[in-house]
């Protein structure tokens, strides 16, 4: 009896923690799915024409059969004029898509094609502000694209279809306009299919017809909607509903629609997006779609697909959950304006989904989940989260940079500035009136920073978002008489960087179990020394324990009592221009050497003056001074 009890503990541990503990591959399933979702998309380039009008409401009109990879649609676009003359405009759609008809004020009007566009004419000048609308039915089979855009496959047997458009993809199945700058208003999405079939798509269902064999599904959304999170998938789909709270009061729903042969897994599973939107609900405000829904849809890949109140799901575990779920804040909510800052979705959600292994769960997996994304971030020793070519997609969705990078940069901005601090600013960022259901930039949200840090902190995303690699720590110790002197050493693992000067978590351990006690120092160059207050005897010292920095840690080492007062000092370090060197004894400089940390000379002098203002490149140097007494080393940094 006492065998059988165990085994059905070790059961339940092992269902337990293979449906929470964080993944080691998590990122680069749902990185590597969306990239090759995009895999022949990267031609595509925004026009001006998002400026010129402004989509207020579209409402498309689909015929899908899931057995067969094809779509045929109405699409019916109303727009203001944003220009004092309108006399063209055109959608972006691929030109494997036939465009039957285009109306205009009920009569047919003339269109060209040319490099996956439609062109118009109007037959009048509009002008500014005019409100006005066009219908275009088109249809075909969109192009294969990887695990493209509109895609047509099977679960059990069964056949389903669904769209994934992110970046680029919308226009290769739908007349629209792909663009980072005009949200459309709200939209009908009304899909008829045969009756064995069922359509999830945005917003809330109002209502489902069957009428000739064939079922129509309609679903309105009324809140502003990026181009690229429009999306249906159809297939033979049950669903049910669970009730989500808001912190404000009142409910709302949270829909599944799951594949029959799933639902008793899904059931068990989706119901941990209750506490985890609770949780995101106290730290980011509430849940911007809260008058329509949130829901789920199963589709067929193991990594989902953040689509505006509707995720895409391919499984339901603790993980993949909580990234959709916090991109209906970071990346629905508010949207990047360009994939260039591709961070302000991905990075916030893979740091969201961090903050719900710290919150949730006792807190267990919190260690585990930042241990695999700094050993993820720090396994090359290069690389930005600043995208710097948008027409590579693998870079857009890298899930070591995008996602992992992107993420502990909040993380370390956290640590930086505090959690009443950091948490304020996130609040305020996505309470901007400027940003509510539209898009920001990567300045936007520093701004928000800045202002809760009140300094600027311009340095700090230098360092960490457009420039590149991380620090890389040793250190050396002594301790006598309750005194701690710790020198502590960074060397960076890329150029780009000369040294990062982001404060430094400390833990000293005593002999005694139960005994520690943490310091925060702020280390302005490699090598210099820390004298800690410490009541206990010290056993071992450690940097940065708790994981709050992207970083690595070659050793930390005891050694003999370091004589502060036979120390060279460089004041300022780093420096700019010049610096002055001040030695611990009275004695005069006969010869100054400064090396690169490959060893190689750079500069010399003989009898230098009180400022010294050497040629050399920004960098770490290890500076020589000898007098007629003794030599002098230290390191010193130019910015």
């Amino acid at each position: 009896m006492r065998v059988k009890f165990l085994v059905i503990i070790l059961i339940f541990i092992s269902l337990w923690v293979s449906g929470q503990a964080p993944d080691p591959d998590f990122i680069d399933k749902i990185s590597t799915g969306k990239a090759l979702s995009a895999n022949r998309k990267s031609g595509f380039k925004e026009s001006r024409q998002a400026t010129d009008i402004d989509f207020t409401y579209q409402r498309m009109e689909w015929q899908v059969d899931p057995s067969v990879k094809y779509i045929s649609g109405k699409i019916t676009t109303h727009f203001k004029t944003k220009l004092n003359k309108l006399e063209q405009i055109y959608f972006d759609l691929h030109d494997a898509m036939t465009v039957d008809s285009i109306y205009y004020h009920n009569s047919p009007i003339e269109f060209t094609r040319n490099n996956h566009k439609i062109w118009l004419n109007f037959p009048k000048i509009l002008k500014m502000n005019d409100l006005d609308s066009i219908s275009v039915f088109y249809r075909g089979e969109p192009q294969e694209t990887g695990f493209g855009s509109f895609i047509q496959a099977h679960h059990n047997g069964v056949p389903i279809i669904w769209t994934l458009s992110e970046p680029y993809g919308a226009m290769e199945w739908w007349p629209c306009k792909q663009t980072l700058i005009d949200k459309i208003d709200s939209v009908d999405i009304i899909v008829t299919t045969p009756e064995a079939y069922r359509t999830a798509s945005n917003g809330i269902l109002i209502s489902e017809t069957i009428s000739e064999y064939h079922r129509t599904m309609h679903w309105k959304h009324r809140y502003p909607i990026a181009t690229y999170l429009v999306a249906i998938a159809v297939t033979n789909y049950v669903d049910y509903s669970e009730t989500a709270n808001l912190s404000s009061g009142g409910i709302f729903p949270v829909v599944n629609f799951v594949f029959p042969e799933s639902l008793e897994n899904a059931r068990h599973n989706t119901s941990r997006t209750i506490e985890i939107m609770d949780l995101f609900n106290s730290l980011f405000g509430d849940y911007p779609f809260a008058s329509e829904k949130y829901g789920h849809a199963q589709f067929g890949w193991g990594g989902g697909m953040e689509h505006q109140t509707m995720s895409f799901m391919g499984s339901f575990g603790f993980e993949l959950v909580a990234h959709e779920l916090a991109h209906q804040w970071f990346g629905n909510y508010v949207t990047l304006a360009s994939w260039k800052d591709i961070w302000l979705n991905e990075g916030f959600a893979s740091y969201a989904t961090g903050l719900a292994y710290e919150h949730l769960l006792d807190g267990y997996w919190w260690q585990r989940w930042k241990r695999i994304n700094v050993d993820r971030i720090v396994s090359q020793p290069g690389g930005s989260v600043y995208v710097d070519d948008t027409t590579n997609v693998n870079r857009i969705f890298n899930g070591r940079l995008s996602y992992s990078k992107g993420a502990y940069l909040l993380h370390m901005l956290r640590w930086k500035l505090g959690d009443d601090k950091f948490f304020n600013a996130i609040r305020n960022y996505l309470l901007d009136p400027d940003l509510a259901y539209g898009f920001a930039s990567q300045w936007q949200v520093e701004a928000h920073f800045e202002a809760v840090a009140g300094k600027p902190l311009r340095n700090f995303f230098d360092q960490w978002y457009y420039g590149q690699g991380f620090p890389v720590y040793s250190a050396n110790y002594s301790n006598s008489d309750g005194l701690v002197q710790l020198r502590l050493l960074q060397t960076t693992s890329h150029p780009s960087v000369s040294f990062f000067d982001i404060p430094v978590p400390i833990r000293v351990y005593g002999e005694n179990s139960g005994d520690s006690l943490d310091f925060r120092i702020k280390p302005e160059y490699s090598g210099q020394i820390f004298e800690l207050q410490v009541p206990f005897p010290v056993k071992r010292v450690a940097i940065d324990p708790d994981l709050w920095l992207i970083r690595k840690v070659d050793s930390v080492e005891k050694s003999k009592f370091i004589d502060t007062e036979k120390q060279l000092s460089i004041i300022p370090n780093p420096f700019t221009g010049s610096f002055k060197i001040i030695l611990p004894v009275i004695d005069q400089i006969l010869k100054l050497k400064i090396f690169d940390i490959n060893g190689r000379l750079v500069y010399h002098q003989f009898n230098p003056s009180q400022n010294i203002t050497p040629d050399i490149n920004p960098g770490q140097y290890v500076v020589e001074a000898s007098t007629s007494k003794q030599l002098f080393h230290t390191t010193i940094i130019k910015r």
